[in-house]
């Protein structure tokens, strides 16, 4: 499967030619290789299994961020090339430009695991009012891509996200930023302005499925002294919080991110010891169900009780179906009496769902599983399945299950036919989702079959209320 990334692009340029002798710095993990022309950057290089290049997966030659200027005496600058591109003696480097209009020098240096730009500018006759820095995100062919690229920003202290699936519509944001950036499936990029005060950041749709973000900083005095610290890394917590602990909020987990977090630890722990990331996910399924195991077995057991006294309830419905004040007060007697609550069965199955959900989200977005081969056909668990086997094996053991579970006494005919569709529902939802998940959603699938045989022989507990109970 093509993925896709980000896509960085600085609307307007286009044709920019590099040349091989451009310089390039390293940083743990990966490697930037500077531009000669007004972009920060060429490329930069992820240390990935196959390695992660910006150019090659936006499939753009130009994929690059940069500055831009307001006013026409300074458009020239978004097209203008380096006159010297050298290393100084610290391991920095430095690029020039001078002209009869301006001074212009940036200084690139490594500083942990990011890289740091200091520009300085000075405008010698007049001076244009803003300098922009440009960042924009462009989804590409694959649809199920394009929907996981978005802008990002940080500021007050939370995460905003705007998804690419749509045009989005024009904001601008006027609180203190912390970073912007765009963001892909398992990959972020972000800006982070230091010692600057900029005016205000301005997202906007660039074109279908392409959006930019420009910082406005305001330009004093003829002068523009500014420094940005650049980031680009997989949304792996470890990574993201060793640049910055607010970056972490890129890996979007949904609502059970304080689940999700253990989850994903204990996923990571697990594979130390199989060196395999599809084993590790077979035991980490068995470990969820063998904890929530007591939560089915007291599911269960309310649902054997309502199924007892579900018989005793139709009796009162059909002999007081004209008084329901005496209905009321006669089923309210009769629960009171036998000890039946109905919430027995459904709350310890509620309960299963954080677990489940938050399970989801850690297989659907974890980039550890990113070009993570399992066994033969599956050699990318963060891809579809190529041949659709584990979605369709999938669906046919809970079209076993089903046939092992007959209807529950007094079920809706319209629910009982909804039922027997949902394995057919959610094999076809499967084929496109990540191989990992289907691993799970799969192997979750048998044990549920074994654990739902177990204790049905054990509490006697028949129907699709059984199976529902046993199925998370």
């Amino acid at each position: 499967m093509k993925t896709t990334l980000l896509a960085l692009v600085m609307i307007g340029l286009s044709g920019i030619t590099a040349r091989a002798d451009v310089q390039n710095l390293i940083l743990p993990g990966s490697k930037v290789v500077l531009d000669e022309g007004p972009g920060w950057v060429r490329s930069w290089n992820l240390n990935e299994p196959s390695g992660i290049d910006l150019s090659t997966v936006t499939d753009s030659a130009n994929a690059f961020l940069g500055m831009s200027f307001s006013g026409q005496d300074f458009a020239y600058l978004m097209t203008q090339k380096a006159q010297k591109l050298s290393a100084l003696p610290d391991g920095s480097y430095e690029w020039l430009h001078s002209d009869s209009k301006v001074d212009y020098r940036r200084i690139y240096r490594v500083e942990g695991e990011t890289l740091v730009i200091d520009v300085r500018m000075k405008f010698k006759e007049k001076a244009p009012e803003w300098a922009f820095v440009n960042l924009a995100s462009r989804g590409l062919k694959n649809e199920n891509e394009r929907t996981r690229q978005e802008m990002l920003h940080f500021t007050d202290g939370k995460i905003a996200r705007e998804t690419l699936d749509e045009k989005i519509s024009p904001y601008e944001v006027k609180t203190p930023l912390k970073w912007f950036g765009a963001g892909s499936h398992y990959f972020v990029l972000a800006v982070f302005p230091e010692g600057i005060s900029g005016e205000k950041l301005e997202v906007k749709p660039a074109d279908t499925w392409t959006a930019q973000s420009s910082l406005h900083v305001p330009v004093k005095n003829q002068e523009l002294n500014a420094r940005f610290k650049v980031a680009f890394a997989p949304k792996r917590l470890d990574v993201l919080r060793g640049i910055d602990k607010s970056l972490d909020t890129t890996l979007n987990l949904g609502f059970f991110t304080m689940i999700a977090y253990p989850i994903l630890w204990l996923l990571k722990f697990i594979y130390k010891f199989t060196g395999n990331y599809g084993w590790a996910i077979i035991i980490l399924t068995l470990i969820v169900k063998l904890l929530t195991f007591p939560l089915v077995v007291k599911s269960m057991k309310g649902m054997r009780k309502m199924a007892e006294f579900q018989p005793k309830m139709k009796a009162l419905q059909d002999k007081y179906k004209d008084d329901k004040a005496r209905l009321n007060m006669e089923m309210m007697q009769l629960m009171k009496g036998s000890g039946y609550n109905p919430m027995a069965g459904c709350l310890p199955m509620l309960l299963q769902m954080p677990i489940f959900f938050a399970l989801y989200s850690v297989l659907d977005s974890a980039e550890e599983l990113y070009r993570a081969p399992f066994i033969f056909w599956l050699q990318d668990l963060s891809a579809k399945d190529p041949f659709w086997i584990t979605p369709v094996l999938m669906s046919l053991v809970m079209f076993l299950q089903q046939r092992l579970t007959p209807p529950s006494p007094g079920m809706d005919p319209a629910q009982q036919k909804m039922m027997t569709f949902m394995p057919l529902i959610f094999g076809a939802f499967m084929l496109t989702t990540p191989a990992g998940l289907c691993v799970y959603m799969l192997v979750n699938a048998i044990f549920s079959v074994a654990q739902q045989q177990y204790l049905n022989k054990k509490l006697g507990v028949p129907g699709h209320a059984a199976n529902m109970a046993s199925s998370f």
